[in-house]
């Protein structure tokens, strides 16, 4: 997509904001402003986060990178969605941010979003 393409992150409070429309708690809450939201939309959300998340990890070695993979993790928090969090993050074994110059919110979603690990 063209919001997640751009390297000046531009559009990373947009993406997260997306991730957390995927929150069954907060679609819940906006429907009643708004109307049911579709199914298919939410599942889309999810898979994009998932697939987004594994994508990150497996690239995660330049500063650049981990940075996406940071901002990948804001996805995971701000989804509420301790499934999807279980399951991109289960088999974790190792996270690196070294070289990365973490915000304290940064740290609270590494530590809120790592307890979903099984290995780490």
């Amino acid at each position: 997509s063209e919001a997640h393409s751009t390297t000046d992150g531009r559009f990373e409070v947009y993406l997260r904001f997306v991730a957390g429309l995927s929150s069954p708690w907060v679609t819940w809450i906006l429907e009643e402003f708004l109307g049911p939201f579709p199914n298919e939309t939410t599942c889309r959300v999810i898979d994009w986060v998932k697939e987004e998340f594994q994508r990150q990890f497996r690239t995660a070695g330049s500063e650049f990178s981990k940075t996406r993979l940071m901002n990948t993790m804001h996805y995971l928090f701000e989804s509420h969605n301790s499934g999807l969090a279980q399951n991109a993050l289960g088999s974790v074994k190792t996270l690196s941010f070294s070289g990365l110059r973490l915000t304290p919110i940064d740290c609270a979603v590494l530590s809120h979003v790592i307890g979903y690990c099984d290995t780490i």
